[in-house]
């Protein structure tokens, strides 16, 4: 059964029940569905997408091109605004990882290690 058989509340209240992600841009927090390794039909053409997220239009069908977002306290950047679907309930976002930031770090006293700022090994090695 696809999304468009269900009616409009029927898919909000399936949506809500999936165990879904929690999402957060902004001022704003609601509910997502991360999808990893995703196909996407673009104009007739199916583009792989390493990471797709569904959401309800009206919480964050304002993103745009390069806005950050948190899923589940992951960042990642938005990589085209939201396409909706379906009856335009829901939209999806491809989107793109953010590699952890890393402020500072810390090398031991022979050069071994490198640590994020939250003290947690990047890389170790011998020289």
């Amino acid at each position: 059964m696809s999304w468009a058989t269900l009616s409009a509340s029927t898919n909000r209240v399936a949506f809500a029940r999936l165990g879904s992600s929690v999402v957060t841009a902004g001022a704003v927090t609601g509910s997502g569905f991360l999808a990893i390794n995703s196909e996407l039909v673009v104009n007739n053409d199916v583009v792989m997408i390493d990471y797709l997220l569904t959401i309800l239009t009206n919480q964050f069908g304002s993103l745009a091109y390069g806005d950050t977002i948190a899923i589940d306290g992951v960042f990642y950047k938005v990589e085209h605004e939201p396409m909706r679907f379906e009856d335009g309930t829901f939209s999806k976002i491809p989107l793109m990882k953010i590699a952890e930031a890393i402020t500072y770090y810390l090398t031991t006293l022979d050069d071994t290690a490198l640590f994020t700022q939250a003290g947690q090994i990047l890389t170790a090695q011998s020289t």
